[in-house]
């Protein structure tokens, strides 16, 4: 076993030395996975414990951010935990997986070297193929002088080694053609016309007198083949660099006789072949219950492509860590855009509720609710209203407006939600007439802001279509030129 096989298996060892010391944890709530997946979850709790705080980064706040904002868990550090280790389990059951297949891989490979006492690579046996060598040259320094690759071709032979070996190869040959048959005084089953012998260097050529009764390979027409049998005379012509031999063969060809076996298989093809033949003009095909041996049972041969499942279902899993985060920025940005886009209209609902009379309190009371029974109707998540919810909910427990309003502001990280909680905070003293107006600029403005975005969208989608727009110029213009160019 190669030395570097042993390697592998230092993994397996530290991961049964962390199991061993994280059996007991218990796993953060709502966490229900069972078997080896929650035995990897173990230790990456203990992993995770055990770097946490000592490994901070920036990256790390970012996400717990993302957790907080996206699944408005108050409690972070759970949410974080749970997160940090199904991350870490992934690549837990990779690494072991990789280690697992390199262990098995250093088993099977070969790590003997073709140089024996520095200088002397061996040529293969006779008759066997060539095989390629990297070689890497040093000078008595050890500093490398360049890598080289060597084709090493087997040994030739002489031509006295080659008549000898012919006489060898004769005898060898005569028992490969006979295959499973006797004599060739009585062939019955079909013969082995092999182009190479294993073991000797010669290429074989055949000629055949009677390619009625027999293939050029020496599979037997069995059908063609008369009840008094018939004589095929078979010659092979041995040749090696510019030496030609010729061995002859005079075989008599009989009809063989039938095993039970082969007896059924054949009866049961004609019986198919016979209802597929009879229901050409029917909807069905019947197939025969039976033959003379007895009952037939029928089932239909099913590939199976489980192991393709398995592999792209291991790469997916590989891909996963890496994507997660990516995934909760990509859900970050979604929420970004979603709340932009629903700017303007939030702020003209509240001007239009304010100009109806309405307090700012009673607004965003009257808008979460709104959304509520919307969001049991449809199912859609809007993240704004989420927000707005939230806020609905702290000015019922007794929270100050200011307070909330800024909280509302901040949870929105958006510069335009900012700027409106900025407005809804400072003119709570001023009343509803001043702030009605600062909103209907604020909603103007808003609107304005969003046809802005609008118009860059457009101008980036006709950028993007002109590289298809491109390709397809250079088709036409290859479907043009092509015909004319091939017309002259």
């Amino acid at each position: 076993m190669s030395k570097l096989a042993f390697t592998y298996l230092i993994f397996p060892v530290v991961m049964l030395v962390l199991w061993f010391f994280s059996k007991d944890l218990e796993l953060p709530q709502g966490i229900e996975d069972t078997g080896i997946s929650r035995a990897y979850l173990k230790i990456s709790l203990f992993i995770f414990r055990n770097i946490r705080g000592r490994v901070r980064s920036f990256s790390s706040e970012k996400i717990r951010m993302y957790l907080g904002t996206l699944e408005q868990k108050k409690d972070l550090d759970s949410a974080e935990t749970e997160y940090f280790i199904r991350k870490i389990s992934v690549v837990l059951l990779m690494a072991s997986a990789g280690c697992f297949l390199a262990f098995m891989m250093a088993i099977g490979a070969g790590q003997s070297s073709k140089i024996n006492d520095g200088r002397v690579i061996e040529r293969n046996s006779f008759g066997e193929k060539e095989y390629e060598v990297d070689l890497v040259a040093t000078d008595e320094n050890g500093e490398e002088i360049g890598e080289y690759e060597l084709s090493v071709e087997t040994r030739q032979y002489t031509d006295e080694e080659a008549n000898a070996l012919f006489e060898e190869a004769s005898e060898v040959l005569e028992r490969i053609v006979l295959k499973e048959n006797e004599s060739f005084d009585d062939v019955t089953k079909d013969l082995d016309l092999t182009e190479k012998i294993p073991g000797y260097p010669f290429d074989i050529r055949w000629k055949i007198d009677n390619l009625e009764v027999i293939h050029f390979d020496g599979e037997l027409i069995e059908e063609m083949i008369p009840k008094e049998g018939a004589l095929v005379n078979l010659s092979a012509i041995y040749s090696y660099r510019d030496l030609r031999w010729q061995q002859s063969f005079c075989a008599r060809i009989r009809p063989r006789d039938l095993t039970p076996a082969e007896r059924a298989f054949l009866e049961i093809k004609e019986l198919l072949d016979k209802a597929d033949e009879d229901s050409k003009e029917e909807q069905e095909i019947i197939l025969p219950e039976s033959f003379d041996e007895g009952e037939i049972h029928w089932s239909e041969k099913v590939t199976d492509n489980s192991m393709l499942l398995l592999m792209l279902t291991l790469i997916g899993s590989a891909a996963s860590y890496v994507l997660k985060d990516k995934e909760l920025k990509k859900a970050m940005e979604e929420r970004g855009q979603q709340m932009l886009g629903d700017y303007p209209q939030f702020v003209s609902q509240i001007v239009l509720y304010m100009g109806a009379g309405m307090t700012m309190r009673n607004i965003f009371e009257k808008l979460g609710n709104g959304y509520l029974r919307k969001k049991k109707e449809t199912g859609e998540k809007k993240y704004l209203y989420e927000e707005v919810l939230r806020a609905g909910r702290e000015l019922s427990a007794g929270a100050s407006e200011g307070s909330v309003y800024e909280h509302f502001g901040l949870r929105c990280s958006g510069q335009q939600y900012t700027r409106l909680s900025t407005l809804l905070s400072q003119n709570l003293r001023k009343g509803n007439s001043e702030l009605l107006a600062l909103l209907q600029e604020e909603s103007k403005k808003a609107f304005d802001e969003r046809m802005d975005r609008v118009r860059k969208a457009g101008e980036e989608a006709g950028t993007r279509l002109l590289l298809p727009m491109i390709i397809m110029l250079v088709i036409v213009m290859i479907v043009i030129m092509i015909p004319a160019y091939m017309a002259f």
